[in-house]
């Protein structure tokens, strides 16, 4: 069995707040969004205090118009595409550029 990796609250949350300064929304704004009774909320899942619920992770990738990829590594280290490039070969340097721009964040359980 493989190790379950963890994932730096930090620098999710880094990413959460980049995409929403990018599509120009208010924390509040958010927070109607998904529908929750106080901004603290948001600025918890900002700051890296906790994680979304499942539900509302789906809802701000729609809202922020982004994918989990953008959220766990962040929109600035996706690979880009070239008409070269086959769809399995951007998979695995995409694969790989997350995996190196998380080392030194993600940290691996004890098996």
């Amino acid at each position: 069995m493989i190790d379950r990796l963890e994932y730096d609250a930090k620098s999710i949350g880094r990413n959460l707040k980049h995409l929403r300064k990018a599509k120009k929304l208010t924390v509040d704004e958010v927070r109607k969004y998904l529908g929750v009774g106080s901004v603290q909320a948001i600025y918890k899942y900002e700051a890296g205090k906790s994680f979304p619920p499942a539900d509302a992770m789906f809802a701000l990738m729609q809202l922020y118009e982004a994918d989990l990829y953008d959220i766990l590594c962040g929109r600035e280290s996706r690979p880009s595409v070239t008409k070269v490039d086959s769809t399995r070969e951007w998979r695995q340097r995409g694969r790989k550029r997350c995996i190196n721009y998380y080392r030194g964040y993600v940290v691996r359980k004890a098996g």
